[in-house]
């Protein structure tokens, strides 16, 4: 963070500073009195399972200059803490408003902020990114999925004066968060990586989660450049309506900007061809990522980094642990794609786990969360698509998923079905299924847990576990 002023933040949040504490500098901002440095400002912030509040005391030892806490919490604070602080309303808007006030105020303005949504790869999309830029200049990406009201605003926070670029992931739950943020982010470059059927529950349809996305495109500053999917149907009309942008469209789609063809995937590496021209190599399961590269691609050619070095950086480029992560473990393969899961990204993960050489293909498929009224409908799909895959066993953890397999259970295709209440059961059944020459693929919604799979075969499997 670029140093501040007391006073500064104060009026930034809407709070005050009284005249003797207005010259207190402020290095860093931190809602976590774990990671607090001398000098940070601690914003209290309420959580569903922590309350910032109750670590004030904790935040001052660590040495915090100052601190924000709500108004209704000031009768309820330690008394022997007596650095100063700032009374809000409301502390996680208090955060966001510091954020939007040092995007625009503080944060110079050498510094390109891209903004990356889509409902799949935004994080592995992010990551590339910041892998290709990453090796020949500063900057800085949101940490894991930094993609809400708090995480976005503590990325956009971590800014630093010398930093030639900022990453920022934008997620969603409901209509209006996309935009919410976008407008805290101001996005030089804003990228849409998909649309899909993720987060129903709150957006209903695919119509609603392409306005949803598409909200990004109405933040991005006057000569911003926008880099959005092309095979995704329901953008279009929405892109029509924001004529008069500079916009790359990436994809399959004849008429993408930038067209993937030949695409081809194993479960150690993906290859195909961009714009006609360019020979991609990505060392990772799934043909989806070839979008993601697409999409990074055009992203690191605005920032003028040269073609073949962009090939060269993302033939290197190791995905985040969770998403599509290839493991060694023993005499098996096991993709780790337990981050998130919805029927797009579920069906891509199949497409490419039936094309797996071995003596068995295993998938362990977990509930997707958060599809509403479609969920039932959607799981039957997939399982079914499991089925028609040839796929040997599917483990189906969770009831929604089970309840799938149930309806398709009758399905010819010689796919043998276990069926786990929870990641637990499935722990313990695990190793009676598995065997020796068997490719895994692991993959459900994060609320499902199902890393802890990956961590139990790490255990059990010890030192014969590893990277591949």
């Amino acid at each position: 963070m670029i140093r501040m002023l007391l006073k500064e933040i104060a009026e930034a949040i809407g709070s005050s500073a009284p005249a003797s504490e207005a010259k207190i500098p402020v290095r860093g901002v931190s809602i976590d009195s774990r990671e607090m440095k001398p000098g940070d400002l601690f914003i209290a912030v309420q959580g569903a399972r922590f309350d910032g509040h109750d670590f004030i005391g904790q935040a001052a030892i660590k040495g915090a200059g100052a601190f924000v806490c709500r108004r209704d919490k000031v009768g309820q604070l330690p008394g022997d803490v007596v650095i100063p602080r700032l009374v809000v309303d409301d502390t996680i808007e208090a955060l966001g408003r510091l954020a939007t006030y040092y995007r625009r105020e503080v944060m110079p303005a050498y510094t390109t902020v891209v903004a990356v949504t889509g409902s799949n790869g935004k994080t592995t999309t992010k990551r590339m990114i910041d892998h290709v830029l990453g090796q020949s200049m500063k900057g800085r990406s949101s940490p894991r999925s930094f993609n809400n009201n708090i995480g976005v605003p503590l990325t956009i926070l971590s800014g630093e004066a010398d930093d030639r670029y900022m990453i920022a992931e934008i997620g969603t739950n409901a209509p209006g968060e996309v935009a919410a943020l976008s407008a805290m982010v101001a996005p030089d470059i804003a990228v849409i990586t998909s649309v899909g059927q993720a987060h129903l529950e709150g957006l209903s349809d695919l119509a609603g989660v392409a306005a949803e996305k598409a909200s990004l495109l109405d933040h991005l500053r006057p000569e911003g450049l926008a880099v959005v999917d092309a095979d995704s149907p329901e953008l279009e009309p929405l892109l029509e309506k924001a004529g008069g942008i500079r916009m790359v469209t990436f994809g399959t789609s004849q008429y993408a900007a930038l067209r993937l063809t030949s695409v081809r995937g194993t479960m150690d590496r993906t290859t195909f061809e961009l714009d006609g021209r360019y020979h991609m190599v990505l060392p990772m399961p799934g043909v989806c990522h070839a979008t993601n590269a697409a999409a990074a691609f055009a992203v690191a050619l605005e920032f003028g980094v040269g073609v073949d070095e962009i090939a060269k950086r993302l033939k290197g480029f190791t995905p985040p642990d969770g998403r599509t992560r290839v493991l060694t473990m023993g005499q098996m393969k096991v993709i780790n794609d337990t981050y998130n899961a919805n029927p797009s990204s579920m069906l891509a993960a199949v497409n490419t786990l039936r094309q797996a050489s071995g003596r068995r293909r295993v998938f362990i498929m977990g509930d997707m969360l958060e599809l509403g009224a479609a969920s039932p409908g959607l799981h039957r799909d997939v399982v079914g698509a499991i089925c028609r895959a040839g796929i040997e066993v599917l483990v189906a953890v969770g009831p929604q998923t089970t309840e799938a397999v149930h309806s398709v259970a009758e399905t010819p295709g010689g796919v043998r079905f276990v069926c786990c209440d929870d990641v637990d059961a499935a722990g313990k059944v695990l190793p009676t299924i598995l065997l020796p020459g068997d490719t895994v693929w692991i993959k459900a919604s994060r609320a499902m847990q199902l890393d802890q799979l990956v961590d139990d075969l790490r255990i059990k499997l010890g030192k014969n576990a590893a990277v591949a």
